[in-house]
């Protein structure tokens, strides 16, 4: 199981699905949401300025949104990459979104910490397939 996932989205009705999807299946023991992608990168920033331990505490997956107002998940991959992709190694990202554009396909390509691209709402099958991903399935290992 997963300690801890952020859902970053500016539909509620998305994040309640996905946070309740995430614990009634046992993915994830605690689910965290914020609706944009400058509040994704303030709950990192908190997370480092006060937790004295913020890498065993952080999120291990974020389920990013693209297409959301303030800042997209795209703008927000371009800040988080450089300021904590080292520094959160196990942290991954999925990114959830309604878009069939390929450019956007193209473009999670570019993003280290991007591992896989699910087409909204999240469901069980998707959480299944997921847990058998090379880069999640240690988390899954009984």
């Amino acid at each position: 199981m997963i300690k801890k996932v952020l859902c970053v989205d500016d539909d509620t009705i998305s994040l309640t699905i996905s946070q309740l999807l995430l614990k009634r299946t046992g993915f994830a023991q605690d689910v965290d949401t914020v609706i944009d992608g400058s509040e994704a990168l303030a709950y990192f920033e908190n997370l480092f300025a006060n937790d004295p331990n913020p890498v065993e505490h952080a999120p291990e997956l974020i389920l990013l949104d693209i297409n959301m107002p303030v800042m997209n998940g795209w703008e927000f991959l371009q800040e988080y990459t450089p300021n904590y992709l080292l520094k959160l190694p196990r942290t991954r990202v999925v990114i959830l979104s309604s878009t069939i554009d390929p450019e956007d396909f193209a473009l999670a390509k570019h993003y280290p910490a991007v591992i896989q691209f699910i087409s909204k709402p999240l469901s069980v099958e998707n959480l299944e397939e997921l847990k058998t991903h090379p880069e999640m399935k240690d988390f899954f290992q009984d």
